[in-house]
């Protein structure tokens, strides 16, 4: 059972909480407190495993609280519920929460997200023991280039000539831009020959996840990973990207598509963390899947063993990427398995990944398509009657995507 504390200093939206959440009581075991100290002292007699703080309590706000709780239990998922506050306090709030939640919240949406965040720490705790337990070396820091990308976007004066100043200093980063803006993902009319064109064209963000899709094979050592029999990172990447692209298209022109794209291009992260951290794991994992006819996920699972979407999941939390990005690769291989399903940016990566598989299955990558996908998970998205405009829609942007100018080149 987890843990999951709520603090404010509103009694009567503890109060509201606390009847809202009734139902919850087999699943979860709660405490309200209203008060930053009140919450550090009953969290040393019983630590949380999720913790859902107001911005604005007078004393200690929750800023400052969420940044003793990140100290006190790291493992912890912190999550900030509140209203209007300055640029300044949400601003140390972000640097140590999870995620942002604004008041008022649907107690649906509350529920959703807290559910969420225990399967995230569940998937933590996973990974902590296969670690463990196998001895495995430490997983890399995130790369140099997109942490300085990440910097500059939190900027608001931020501009394409800064971030191109930043990827001109990575040859294979700048390639990668430069072939993306002249793919047919963005239909331009004329070749994209400057750099700086090329960004203002993607959008600094798209950016970022290329930056950081890029240094993860540097970090994760590219050069080894070629050396797992039957495992290739220039398919693993070609894949990756063409899930990308269509999960981009099928959550269409919403604020968060672009973590759309970036939740598909890295759906199988984990399996770099393998095939350079762990290559004999992978190299028995790829065998069983050849031998058995399954992909991998499959096989994973099939194994009961950590998978490589847990592992990946993991690594990508620890490297502070957006909450709705680490959902969609922690259950990427079985979706349907996600708490409380909404059609988000993990969907559309799962919908996006069912759909390349549709169109060009791949036995190791793969999932079964489309029509693997269950019809009360499809009910539970409300999308059904669109699946066939989305497949007609990636067929037409993956055909010469998938064998020339959208594939990724080697970093």
């Amino acid at each position: 059972m987890k843990h999951v504390t709520f603090v404010d200093d509103d009694p009567a939206l503890l109060e509201g909480l606390r009847d809202a959440l009734r139902s919850r009581r087999r699943e979860w075991r709660m405490d309200f407190v209203d008060s930053g100290p009140a919450a550090l002292a009953a969290l040393e007699s019983r630590p949380c495993d999720v913790i859902v703080s107001d911005l604005q309590m007078p004393g200690m706000d929750g800023a400052d609280l969420l940044s003793t709780v990140a100290e006190r239990l790291p493992d912890s998922v912190r999550i900030v519920l509140s209203g209007a506050a300055s640029e300044s306090t949400v601003a140390r709030a972000a640097a140590v929460a999870h995620r942002l939640v604004a008041k008022p919240c649907e107690t649906a949406d509350l529920v959703r997200i807290i559910e969420r965040a225990c399967a995230l720490h569940e998937t933590a705790e996973r990974v902590g023991l296969r670690r463990t337990a196998a001895g495995a070396s430490e997983l890399p820091s995130a790369p140099r280039l997109y942490t300085e990308l990440t910097a500059l976007l939190s900027d608001p004066n931020a501009s394409v000539a800064d971030a191109a100043e930043i990827a001109a200093q990575d040859v294979g980063i700048s390639a990668k831009v430069l072939q993306l803006a002249n793919s047919s993902v963005f239909g331009t009319r004329r070749p994209i020959t400057s750099v700086r064109d090329a960004i203002a064209l993607v959008g600094l963000t798209t950016l970022r996840v290329l930056a950081l899709s890029a240094g993860a094979l540097i970090a994760l050592g590219q050069g080894r990973a070629t050396h797992v029999p039957g495992f290739s990172v220039d398919a693993l990447q070609r894949r990756s990207l063409q899930v990308a692209t269509v999960a981009q298209l099928v959550r269409g022109r919403v604020p968060d598509a672009d973590d759309a794209f970036s939740a598909g291009l890295l759906l199988d992260v984990g399996l770099l963390v393998f095939a350079t951290r762990e290559r004999a794991h992978l190299a028995e994992i790829v065998a069983s899947a050849a031998a058995e006819g399954h992909p991998v996920g499959d096989v994973e699972r099939g194994h009961g063993d950590i998978t490589h979407a847990d592992v990946g999941a993991h690594l990508l939390a620890l490297w502070g990427l957006p909450p709705a990005v680490v959902d969609a690769v922690a259950h990427h291989d079985d979706p349907c398995a996600i708490p409380s399903p909404s059609f988000d940016v993990a969907a559309a990566a799962h919908l996006a990944d069912a759909i390349v598989d549709t169109l060009h299955p791949d036995p190791l990558l793969g999932n079964g398509g489309l029509a693997a996908l269950s019809d009360d998970y499809l009910d539970a998205l409300g999308v059904r009657d669109r699946l066939d405009g989305w497949l007609v829609e990636a067929e037409a942007l993956l055909g010469p995507a998938c064998g020339t100018d959208a594939a990724p080149a080697a970093a």
